[in-house]
């Protein structure tokens, strides 16, 4: 009979050990999890910096041609993401655009040519930033590998001027932001 009693009570035991051991196991897992989302955020938000810093170069600068060139390279692969709107001089009649986002100038996305991504979207002026929005859900659309590789020839092509990016001309650039305050691209016009 003391045999039974004492396997009953290890039974017991062994019991409430295994309930305490999961309870303390579930609550590391829990505070891991928070702990773990917390790390994803940081790092999602560092990406998030380090990929807009890249475009920091354009905020209000006077910029070189293959300087233009190389942002609409290294953002190719941002399609939908980010968008390069350029003017040349070739594509506005040998006029530059005066872009001026604090004066509000220069901001009709007709006389730009598109890179990386695609918009129907329009640009205005706020607080002295350019501003991309548009009525729809979509505000940015992106292209085909080809689409892209295509565009950025036709810029390095010296025999189209509506499209040649001379490497050599200078450009105002600023910062495309959205409604949000979002950097989502570059705006370039050739000054010289």
């Amino acid at each position: 009979m003391d045999s039974n009693i004492s396997k009953a009570l290890w039974l017991g035991v062994s019991i409430l050990l295994f309930i305490a051991v999961v309870t303390i196991g579930l609550s590391v897992f829990g505070s891991m999890k928070d702990a773990s989302a917390a790390a994803n955020d940081s790092i999602n938000s560092i990406a998030q910096s380090m990929a807009e810093e890249d475009l920091r170069a354009f905020d209000g600068k006077e910029v070189k041609g293959d300087q233009v060139l190389g942002a609409i390279n290294n953002l190719s692969g941002r399609s939908g993401e980010v968008i390069v709107l350029v003017a040349t001089l070739g594509s506005n009649s040998g006029k530059s655009v005066d872009l001026d986002p604090y004066k509000g100038f220069g901001l009709s996305i007709d006389r730009y040519t598109q890179y990386v991504s695609e918009t129907e979207g329009t640009l205005s002026a706020q607080d002295d930033c350019v501003i991309l929005s548009n009525g729809s859900d979509e505000l940015m659309r992106s292209v085909s590998k080809t689409v892209r590789d295509a565009a950025r020839r036709d810029a390095e092509n010296t025999n189209l001027a509506g499209k040649y990016i001379n490497p050599a001309g200078r450009f105002r650039s600023y910062l495309i932001y959205d409604t949000n305050q979002v950097i989502r691209g570059i705006i370039c016009a050739q000054v010289e």
